[in-house]
């Protein structure tokens, strides 16, 4: 089961990409053609920039990484919960109580994600990042020269 579980989200990691259209976390080249630059250290913040954008925005601007899972996870607590009630002759007890859990742990998995975020970019904004730093658009936002 655990073999056929690896197997599944290894498959998932490799097709996300495929589906999310995604443009390239890489924003620059080593052998740049034409429209391209050369690989910067700027680029590396870019880059990192592009890795959580793919990883915490919805599909039409990122991945959708985090969204997707959760929903994945919800529904596979949603069969638990479903099953808990159809068979409950085979541990449906035990299984109800598997399926609130993993209700609970994506619901404090996306607080944790997304309330960082925001602590983050309250604190930026209380102690004035935009005015002294000159990033008007927005700490959050990388442009390289």
């Amino acid at each position: 089961m655990k073999k056929y579980l690896f197997i599944s989200f290894i498959i998932f990691l490799i097709a996300t990409p495929l589906l999310a259209n995604s443009k390239g976390l890489v924003p620059c080249s080593l052998h740049p053609k034409e429209g391209e630059h050369f690989c910067t250290f700027c680029d590396i913040f870019v880059l990192f920039n592009n890795v959580v954008n793919y990883l915490l925005l919805p599909p039409p601007s990122g991945g959708g990484i985090v969204f997707i899972l959760a929903i994945l996870l919800v529904a596979i607590g949603g069969f638990m919960y479903v099953f808990a009630y159809v068979t409950p002759s085979e541990g449906g007890p035990e299984m109800l109580g598997r399926a609130k859990s993993l209700f609970k742990s994506v619901a404090i998995g996306l607080l944790i994600i997304y309330g960082a975020w925001l602590f983050v970019n309250t604190f930026f904004m209380l102690i004035g990042v935009s005015e002294w730093t000159g990033l008007k658009e927005g700490w959050w936002q990388i442009k390289c020269p």
